[in-house]
């Protein structure tokens, strides 16, 4: 909020002129149009005050010095953030806050009157026995006040009332983000129990007719149950880890379907410490057993490659299964993670589905660069 009121100029009040990110030339010519919109306002006043319209000598002279009160006011304000008496109002507020928003115009007013009559030579002493002239200065010096206070009072309640939006979007977030993880770290406990009760079954089945077929499971399937746990306790992890854990898991299926199954992982070594959220990849790799694989009495391959793109990387979860259907994106696994990606990155990651070139399918995770 306090970058947004320090980079604030009345002008802003009119939504087109809050295209151009602010900056001193910017400001500068600000104030030369808002200086401009007064002089018309003032000679418009005089019109109506006289019944005519005044020569074109009289708003050019009305123009110079709404200019030169303008860009008073103007150096006072950019003066008194410097200064720090800006920030001191706000913390102030209420009525200190008023005053001061209130009280620099009528000061810049009086410089630019000051400085005008000595521009031009009328001698400030002799107008200000004018009892014409004092009344001029005092019902500029009002009129300015109270435009630019209104205008300062209305922003400020707009700044509070889009952090207050803001605010309330990112507690939304994080209870969106909280509760997707809570989802996860259920499902992580479950740690499917099927898969875990068919690969005991399949160990103790093993262990007489094939004891080192069943030790060689039983150790990926340690290695597996660690890799877990060790996810479920943490809300990062890296590329390398997450590959671990995907080749433990088909380390296990691989011993079940034998030679039905065949993978391949591919993770460049400088993405090994890319540091992503846990169990990411594993929906996706059960979606291409599950569903691609499984039906198949021939099996295919499981293939999982990293890349690295410019904002990120992007994880190709590819099989020589089934495919998906025509009109499905996916089940219940790859819902929930499209799911969490968004609540975790929002647009900046995505999880796109298609048909693997040849037969079977494609699914492709992107997920950004940490900020």
């Amino acid at each position: 909020m306090e970058a947004v009121r320090q980079s604030y100029h009345p002008l802003e009040i009119i939504p087109i002129f809050r295209r151009i990110p602010c900056s001193f030339a910017r400001d500068f010519a600000y104030t030369f149009i808002w200086n401009g919109i007064f002089a018309a306002g003032f000679y418009a006043i005089n019109a109506l005050a006289i019944g005519k319209l005044p020569p074109l000598l009289a708003f050019q002279l009305i123009f110079v010095i709404s200019n030169i009160i303008g860009y008073s006011i103007h150096f006072l304000f950019s003066l008194g953030r410097t200064l720090g008496f800006d920030a001191a109002s706000r913390r102030a507020g209420g009525v200190l806050q008023a005053a001061y928003h209130a009280g620099v115009p009528i000061v810049g007013v009086a410089v630019g009157f000051s400085l005008a009559s000595l521009l031009f030579g009328w001698g400030l002493d002799a107008w200000l026995k004018d009892p014409a002239a004092v009344l001029q200065i005092l019902v500029v010096s009002l009129v300015i006040s109270v435009v630019l206070t209104v205008i300062f009072v209305w922003r400020e309640r707009e700044a509070r009332a889009q952090v207050a939006l803001a605010h309330e979007r990112e507690r939304a977030e994080r209870r969106e983000r909280e509760a997707v993880l809570a989802n996860l770290r259920a499902l992580q406990a479950q740690i499917e129990p099927h898969f875990l009760f068919n690969t005991l079954a399949n160990v103790t089945s093993l262990i007489e007719p094939e004891p080192k077929t069943a030790r060689r499971m039983l150790e990926s399937f340690i290695r597996f149950l660690r890799a877990s746990l060790a996810a479920t306790r943490t809300q990062s992890t890296t590329l390398g880890a997450e590959a671990e854990l995907i080749a433990a898991y088909l380390d296990v299926l691989q011993v079940r379907m034998g030679s039905r199954l065949r993978y391949a992982i591919d993770v460049p070594a400088d993405l090994n410490g890319f540091a992503m959220p846990p169990m990411l990849l594993q929906p996706a790799v059960e979606n291409a057993i599950v569903h691609g694989l499984e039906p198949s009495v021939a099996g295919g391959e499981v293939a999982i490659r990293a890349r690295r793109e410019a904002h990120g990387v992007a994880i190709d979860i590819s099989d020589t299964g089934a495919g998906f259907a025509a009109t499905t994106r996916g089940g219940t696994g790859l819902t929930n993670l499209r799911d969490r990606l968004r609540a975790l990155y929002g647009e900046r990651a995505s999880l796109a589905i298609g048909e693997r070139p040849g037969r079977g399918a494609l699914v492709t995770i992107r997920i950004p660069d940490e900020p």
